[in-house]
């Protein structure tokens, strides 16, 4: 249970650290309407339209921006603008930043709060607004606020086009977008272009790496049956290869990243027992074990974000279990110059799969961006009730 809360208190940490920057090329419009070019920190929809964290270069001091002190900020690359502008939000009066998604005859804005506020603006500044509560079940029926539906249908009331299939619309970025573009394609002056800000943010809100490695499994074994402790312990060194899958969320914290693992190594081993009495018996005994096993694991990971050497601290979960796995049991005994020999397969169980946790440190070293090559140590200790299991693994890899 104690690994348990310890993997809960790291993913908590995960979650809930936001010291970590996030700088992307951007530009700021001053009150005076004046462009400066720079780093702004890229994080959560909910903390860019609260402030707006700048910089002149990696080197600079960091400039803390607020709704009243600039007219708005726009990254470059992940197409994301936010401006400036007085609204209704709770019944309550509010400056802060809006996402602008569509630039038209009616400008879209979004604002992040509950279930999320988009503004319509039209050519003469009016801005109209519209919002939904959230879904509730009441004498156990499922209730939908659909109301936002009949202020599309007034927002767009002078162009019946854009509102054919409002009944059907639903609460999301991609139709508000939808209906704002078709609305101004039916209503604007030919060649009058319309400019969607908003990109594919799902994707840039999660980012996935990947990591394959190469290198050496260690791994002790030793039943807890005392009647097979004369086999105890039996070491083994073998190659290993294996793959991780990365998720992170840089927009959160670009440090932490949660880790799926999947490694495969051989397992090979044997023991040997030789015994001679003082009166007439001797015995030679051998144990041989071979298989393959794969580990997978699930964890957490925290990666230095400066620099080009990088350490690492991993934790995290792991399920292994055996295949192709084969043990003998050779015994040789000699009793009045009489030989006996016999061989048993699979006198001694090997059990077939195991649970376990595991935790590592390493070092990656940045080529560039977006890739790395990395030295790690990963320690496993795997929770069985016949034998005691542990493993340590050395890899060196490419992250990509």
């Amino acid at each position: 249970m104690k690994y348990i809360y310890l993997f809960l208190l790291l993913y908590s940490l995960a979650i809930t650290v936001n010291a970590q920057s996030n700088y992307k090329q951007g530009y700021i419009i001053t009150n005076k309407n004046d462009t400066i070019r720079g780093l702004i920190d890229f994080r959560t929809d909910k903390i860019n339209c609260s402030v707006c964290k700048f910089k002149l270069s990696e080197e600079a001091n960091e400039q803390i921006f607020h709704s009243d002190d600039i007219l708005g900020y726009r990254f470059i690359n992940e197409m994301k603008y936010y401006v400036s502008r007085t609204v209704i939000l709770n019944k309550k009066t509010e400056k802060v930043f809006l996402e602008y998604l569509v630039q038209g005859m009616k400008d879209l804005y979004y604002y992040p709060e509950g279930t999320g506020y988009f503004f319509f603006e039209d050519e003469d500044g009016k801005m109209l607004s519209i919002t939904k509560e959230e879904d509730k079940i009441v004498d156990n029926k499922y209730i939908t606020d659909n109301k936002f539906r009949g202020m599309l249908n007034y927002i767009f009331r002078d162009c019946q086009k854009a509102v054919k299939n409002i009944n059907r619309a639903t609460f999301e970025r991609s139709t508000m977008i939808e209906i704002t573009k078709k609305y101004h394609k039916e209503m604007c002056s030919p060649g009058q272009e319309c400019i969607v800000f908003e990109n594919n943010y799902k994707k840039t809100y999660i980012k996935i790496d990947f990591e394959l490695y190469g290198g050496l499994h260690l791994m002790d074994f030793s039943f807890k049956n005392p009647d097979y402790a004369a086999f105890n312990p039996a070491k083994y060194l073998s190659p290993l290869i294996g793959g991780q899958v990365c998720i992170s969320s840089p927009r959160l914290n670009k440090s932490f990243s949660l880790d799926i693992d999947a490694s495969l190594s051989k397992i090979e081993g044997k023991n040997d027992i030789f015994k001679e009495s003082k009166d007439y018996e001797c015995y030679y005994i051998k144990n041989q074990f071979s298989g393959l096993i794969n580990t997978e694991s699930i964890g957490l990971k925290y990666t230095y974000s400066k620099g080009l050497l990088r350490p690492t601290i991993e934790a995290g979960f792991s399920y292994s279990f055996l295949f192709n796995s084969s043990n003998s049991f050779y015994t040789e005994s000699r009793i009045l110059e009489k030989l006996v020999q016999e061989t048993v397969e699979n006198y001694l169980p090997l059990p077939n799969s195991f649970l376990g946790y595991k935790f590592g440190v390493g070092i990656n070293y940045q080529l560039n961006k977006e890739h790395a090559i990395f030295c790690r140590i990963s320690f496993n200790k795997m929770l069985d009730t016949a034998a005691n299991i542990t493993g340590a693994q050395i890899r060196f890899g490419y992250a990509f």
